[in-house]
């Protein structure tokens, strides 16, 4: 695979607009490239430790286990090999090698004590979120780098179950009847949970905006100017706040299928994008 780096590879929607007039042509096109090969490791990270932890959870608990039984099967996220073969690209193609966010164990911590529920809820809103990146964001773009397009839509596909034998379909539907099926008493404790993992997982994506910025001045081969670097660096926050958070939580599907959960979740769901926004 050889990428065009002479493209940006993010659409503005999902990258955020280049924040700093310092930075001149090169660098925001070289942003946003970090921010490409960040934004896949983000989601194999994820990706990666929900599945991991489900299936942990499950082997020790049979009530667990029917609750989770949606996120067991392996290739409800299996896409390492998708997302392993462009990072290798980019490595060789790109003049620095990017920083990228270790695992977590904070949010690995927090997925091991969270409420079943609340890892059903959020799976639900990654599979629905790679699907509106795609849909809504890159698909019939032709300025983007047109390998991490076929990338993306490679990765739509799958999580829409249009692709091999739409097993991610099926998942998709098993997690939303398992959230119409919900006890009402495990509710309150799955909306609680589900909050306190989207604060785990910004505070990952704070680690990954820093590590982003730190790329760009290997590139540059000298650091930002602190106020430059200030700014660079909350505009990633809020970028990757956006396209990992907040975009899926005000997806429509979504909140359709958290309505499930009872009155009382699009008022948490709101709550939630309040309180990322003030962080």
């Amino acid at each position: 695979m050889q990428l065009d780096m002479s493209r940006c590879f993010m659409p503005e929607a999902l990258a955020g607009p280049a924040p700093v007039r310092a930075l001149d042509e090169d660098d925001r096109r070289r942003l946003n490239q970090i921010r490409a090969c960040s934004y896949l490791h983000v989601f194999e990270v994820l990706e990666t430790l929900l599945g991991s932890v489900a299936r942990e959870r499950a082997r020790t608990d049979l009530e667990i286990r029917e609750v989770l039984a949606p996120l067991l099967p392996l290739d409800v996220f299996d896409h390492h090999d998708l997302f392993s073969s462009f990072e290798a690209a980019f490595a060789a193609d790109f003049p620095a090698r990017p920083r990228l966010v270790p695992h977590p164990d904070d949010l690995a911590a927090t997925l091991m004590h969270a409420s079943p529920l609340s890892l059903l809820v959020l799976a639900l809103h990654l599979k629905l979120v790679t699907q509106q990146h795609y849909l809504a964001c890159v698909r019939g773009d032709e300025r983007l780098e047109p390998h991490f397009v076929r990338l993306l839509k490679e990765h739509w596909s799958v999580e829409c179950g249009s692709a091999s034998s739409g097993a991610n379909a099926d998942s998709s539907l098993a997690i939303q009847q398992a959230l119409a099926a919900t006890l009402p008493g495990r509710i309150p404790a799955g909306l609680r949970d589900y909050r306190l993992l989207v604060f785990a997982i910004d505070d990952v994506l704070r680690r990954q905006s820093d590590l982003d910025v730190e790329t760009l001045e290997d590139v540059r081969d000298h650091p930002l100017p602190a106020a430059d670097r200030s700014v660079v660096t909350a505009a990633q926050v809020a970028a990757h706040r956006k396209t990992f958070l907040t975009v899926g939580i005000v997806n429509a599907a979504f909140v359709y299928a958290m309505r499930a959960l009872g009155p009382t979740a699009p008022s948490v769901l709101a709550g939630v994008v309040s309180t990322l926004s003030s962080r």
